[in-house]
This record gives structure tokens, sequence and C-alpha cells, in this order.
């Protein structure tokens, strides 16, 4: 329907007098023109307004929906504050659960060994039977080797609460060997989320080159959650995989991969990420309680 308005980015007006409609918010602007208010992170021209005009936007998650963070790291590897520390800013965040994933012996400049994680498990046990209403995860980032395999033998690994799984070497694979190691990673019971996945550092290093749907179909597959790296030189999956990942049925993890206290805030990052893909809180896995993410975290 012709509404006889004009809009522009100095407001809108009506066009028979020129006069320019004041307005007293963004939604109210959107009524004028027929449409419920879009969020803006949905601002994108890509079909906003034909889901708008068919009841069809959804509700997006939101920071305040995030109930815990899934990946961080201590001064053990390449942290810069100690356990201690980093549980106590999480707390403060009001957390509900909150994981320390530190690096795997494969990331040889980390320096990790067996025995010094069995030291940090044995740590944090002992700072959550102290604390009250967090919950303290024992977990890692392991790292995905060329042919897809990870540090750690099963054995091992099932004595963490969750394991994180990143690319950190080979970034150059061809498309084929890059699609069967990250699914080949998916397909280990212990990996439940795949770490920045695309391993970007934005400016620095570019991402690597995948075919995302076999991956992403494998992830479905499996029941391994994508990750969306808050930090933001990573801002890692991008919100056009987030998208075509979620529209496959893909399940996330928005963390902030924090190695310092301040790190932590960077979660606000990822969730406009997750925002611009079209996320909804039901598709990501630390939006839920713990009972029903510590199910999912089982291996299997």
């Amino acid at each position: 329907m012709h509404r006889k308005l004009k809009l522009s980015e100095y407001g809108v007006f009506d066009v028979a007098t020129g006069e320019k409609i004041t307005s007293a918010d963004e939604a109210e602007v959107y009524g004028m023109l027929g449409l419920p208010w879009i969020e803006p992170a949905l601002r994108e021209d890509t079909g906003e307004i034909e889901a708008a005009l068919a009841g069809g936007l959804p509700t997006v998650v939101t920071l305040t929906d995030i109930r815990g963070d899934l990946h961080t790291h201590t001064d053990l590897t390449d942290g810069l504050a100690p356990l201690e520390e980093m549980v106590e800013a999480a707390a403060a965040r009001g957390y509900a659960y909150y994981a320390v994933t530190d690096h795997a012996p494969d990331l040889f400049m980390q320096r990790m060994t067996d025995e010094k994680a069995l030291d940090q498990r044995e740590r944090l046990r002992r700072l959550g039977a102290a604390r009250h209403g967090m919950t303290l995860l024992h977990g890692c980032e392991l790292n995905i080797g060329p042919e897809g395999e990870v540090d750690w033998p099963p054995e091992f690994l099932a004595g963490f609460d969750l394991c994180v799984a990143s690319v950190h070497s080979h970034f150059t694979q061809p498309p084929e060997e890059m699609t069967r190691r990250l699914i080949r990673a998916c397909e280990n019971p212990y990996v439940k989320i795949i770490g920045h996945p695309t391993a970007r550092i934005i400016g620095r290093r570019e991402p690597v080159d995948a075919d995302w749907p076999r991956v992403f179909d494998a992830c479905v597959r499996t029941g391994t959650a994508l990750e969306i790296d808050s930090f933001p030189d990573r801002l890692d999956l991008p919100s056009g995989l987030v998208r075509r990942a979620a529209d496959r049925g893909v399940l996330f993890s928005i963390d902030s991969d924090a190695h310092a206290v301040p790190h932590l805030d960077v979660m606000r990052y990822g969730v406009g990420t997750a925002q611009r893909g079209w996320l909804t809180p039901d598709r990501v896995i630390n939006t839920w309680p713990l009972h029903r993410l510590r199910e999912f975290l089982r291996p299997g």
C-alpha cells in the first residue's frame, strides 16, 4: 500500500506537504511504514523486511540469555591470569557455569602435560566445592591435527567435563583435506565443540577453506556444536556461516576465548555476531540450564 511517505537518512516526510514527521522511537517509524520493529543486528538486506512482513522475524539471542562461558584460558598455558582470578571474575558476571579449557599438549609452546591437567582439575574441584551458585567445568582445548586427530587418548579425554577442538596449524590444506579433518574431529565422541571453526584472524590470517555444508551436516549427525568465538579479531564463526549452519540444524556455543579477566567482556561481540546470523537462544548450548548442557556434553 502506498503511504505517501518519504524515508531518508534525514527522517520520515509527508510527500504532499514536505513536513517532517517526528516519532518517539524507532518502533513508531517502523509502524508508519507498515512494519514491526526490526532488531538492528538484522538490518543487512538479507530478507529481514520480507520476514517482518510475513511475521517471521526471529527472536534473536541476547547477552542476558548466556548462562556461562565454555572456552577460557588461564596462565597454565597462554592465559595471563591464574585460575582463581578467572573463576572469581566469571562468578561476578553471574554465570551459572564456567569452563576452563586450557590448551592440550600438541600445541608444544604451551608445555601442557598430563600431570598439569590433572593438578588443575583437582584445584578446580576444590574451588567448586567452596563456591555456591556457579558450577565449574574442567575442559581442554584440543588441537585438530592435519588428519583430524586430537591430543590425548580417549581414556584421558574421558576425565574432562568437555572438550573443545580447534585448528591451530596447517591452515592452507586443500579444501577436501580440511573438510575431512574437521569432520573427523566432529566424529570424535569426546569433542563436543569445534572452536573458532574457520581459524581466521581478521586482518592477519585468512579463513581455512572447507566444504562447509558437509561440515555442518557432520555436526548435526554427531551432535557437535560450532563455536562463535567472541574475540574481536576472530568473530568466528562469521555471521554468514552462522546463518547457513543454523538453517541445516547446527547447534552453537558463544564463548569469549578469554585469556585474561577483561576478555570475559568480549562475549557481547559473539552475541552480536550470532544476532546477525539470526540465531535464536534455543540453538545456543550455553543458554541452556546445566542439566541439559551436561546431557549434551556426554560423550556419544
